[in-house]
């Protein structure tokens, strides 16, 4: 577990699973934090093919926050390690709507997915 002030991830790692609860606010005062403990945790856990973000207690996401989750979303990729964004506040659904890159983040919504495979 790291924290600081405005923000604290809680990570554990089980069959592969590397799963980060997130608590508070990610922004340009955390963002930092928030890299180095997740760079710390996949250290720790080489084995992890997927990272789970817990947003359940995530508060405030500004565009600097939104830009750590961009670059985690990048450095996963070049691992090959698959990112899942789950218990998403509908603050930061606005802003990866309102910013477009809700389907470069998460992937393609399920409809769309399977409206593909059928075509």
């Amino acid at each position: 577990m790291t924290h600081n002030a405005d923000l604290c991830v809680i990570t554990s790692c089980s069959n592969g699973l590397l799963t980060a609860r997130v608590e508070g606010a990610l922004d340009f005062d955390t963002g930092d934090h928030f890299t180095r403990a997740l760079a710390n945790a996949l250290a720790e856990h080489p084995q992890a093919h997927t990272v789970l973000l817990d947003c359940t207690e995530l508060g405030h996401v500004d565009s600097l926050g939104l830009a750590t989750l961009l670059m985690l979303r990048r450095r996963l990729v070049e691992d090959a390690v698959r990112l899942r964004i789950e218990h998403r506040p509908a603050a930061l659904d606005r802003v990866l709507e309102i910013t477009g890159t809700r389907d470069h983040l998460l992937g393609a919504p399920a409809e769309d997915t399977a409206r593909s495979a059928v075509s």
